[in-house]
């Protein structure tokens, strides 16, 4: 018998929409608690239809013409889908029923994305994630994630799953994260001793050294504003212990990749020696693209400002033009393969956007601006606020040809 209503868009959501835009790999234990919490979440399904008969048209347009009228009634349905799981979530929150909820964890995060698909300027996303997502995630406390119950599993799978968004909020808008806060970075470090040991991976140990980025560049930049307020002694004492801190988070940086090669020619030796077919290792593009971004990030931190920029600034974490075209290089390349493997563009837009910024030629920008389309045919059109960022960036054109 063919499926119908909801059950139609729950399996249109796993089958066609998921593997365009992964942020999961697919048999991860995310996806097969996701699949279970549809079960038991009538708000979880809700905002999953949501998503589904949003991104449904786009896909109809581009296969049979003529569908607009169709196209109108699904994102009517999407909309009425999502006020039933909005409604849903505001009961839990008052009678804090979702404490303990990892389906209320997914719920706020696929509203949140949601919004993505609907808003171009990325606003609601912030304030639904932040506001939403972040704030519950924070509530479980950082000890919820470890233990050997169901529970504690379901959570850490969110956790590892969704926390890049977070890094990426936070770095992208130079806001804080929780993440960089003690307890967080404890229980993470007792996470890889313990329980989640088996669930390590290259990826991990990178995105632990993230917050630790962003902070640094929200201290630089809040130096730079009240520097004046000081003598120059004491401005001279303060870029110089900022700068030593960079060069310290850089040799991390720089140590975690040696590492992560040796690992990776490891694992492709033990496959080879057990005759396992080979396959793209999607969380391992991830990590690289994110190491590139941040070596520029980290660099920007400094090199933007004449505090260190200036001849006379003490030694600091910059790159030459020439690496930081290279680092341009590898997040444009590697970004073609993740696309391509049906990795989400919403995980891009921290690579990208660093690139954008550093980016000197047209073809560069043009790639880049590529990329964020595909994303938005995908349908996220909040990769629109990106595009029109870097445009107004390079000069208030659109390079994109």
């Amino acid at each position: 018998m063919a499926l119908q209503g909801l059950d139609l868009d729950l399996q249109y959501f796993f089958t066609t929409l998921l593997p365009m835009n992964a942020f999961i790999g697919d048999g991860s234990p995310g996806v097969r608690d996701l699949k279970a919490a549809v079960n038991t979440s009538p708000a979880l399904r809700d905002a999953i239809q949501a998503i589904s008969l949003q991104h449904r048209p786009q896909q109809l347009r581009t296969t049979i013409p003529g569908m607009a009228g169709n196209c109108e009634a699904y994102k009517l349905e999407a909309l009425r889908a999502y006020a039933r799981s909005v409604r849903d979530m505001q009961k839990r929150i008052a009678s804090n029923a979702f404490l303990g909820n990892s389906s209320a964890l997914w719920t706020t995060f696929f509203l949140g994305l949601f919004e993505l698909m609907r808003d171009p300027t990325g606003d609601n996303w912030l304030s639904h994630f932040l506001h939403g997502t972040c704030t519950i995630l924070r509530l479980q406390r950082p000890d919820s994630m470890l233990g050997l119950g169901a529970d504690s599993g379901q959570r850490r799978a969110f956790f590892l799953a969704t926390r890049i968004f977070e890094i990426a909020r936070s770095l992208i808008y130079s806001s804080p994260t929780f993440l960089g806060e003690a307890e967080w970075v404890d229980a993470l470090a007792q996470l890889w001793r313990d329980e989640g040991a088996a669930l390590w991976h290259p990826k991990e140990a990178l995105f632990d050294i993230l917050p630790m980025t962003s902070d640094l560049s929200i201290r630089a930049i809040d130096f730079c504003d009240r520097a004046l307020q000081f003598t120059p002694e004491a401005q001279y004492a303060m870029s110089l212990f900022l700068a030593n801190e960079g060069l310290i988070l850089q040799q991390m940086l720089r140590q975690w990749w040696t590492e992560t090669a040796d690992w990776e020619r490891h694992v492709q030796t033990n496959r080879s020696q057990l005759k396992t077919p080979s396959r793209p290792d999607t969380e391992l593009l991830i990590a690289q693209v994110y190491y590139h971004a941040i070596s520029i990030y980290l660099s920007g931190t400094f090199d933007y400002h004449m505090h260190w920029a200036g001849s006379n600034g003490p030694d600091a974490p910059m790159l030459s033009r020439s690496q930081i075209d290279q680092h341009v290089s590898k997040i444009l390349l590697l970004s073609h393969a993740l696309l391509i493997l049906g990795v989400s563009g919403i995980l891009l837009f921290f690579p990208l956007r660093v690139a954008g910024a550093r980016a000197t030629d047209d073809h560069a920008r043009n790639e880049i601006m590529g990329l964020l389309q595909t994303t938005v045919v995908r349908g996220f059109v909040v990769a629109e606020a990106f595009q029109v960022d870097l445009s107004e960036l390079w000069g208030g054109k659109s390079l994109y040809l």
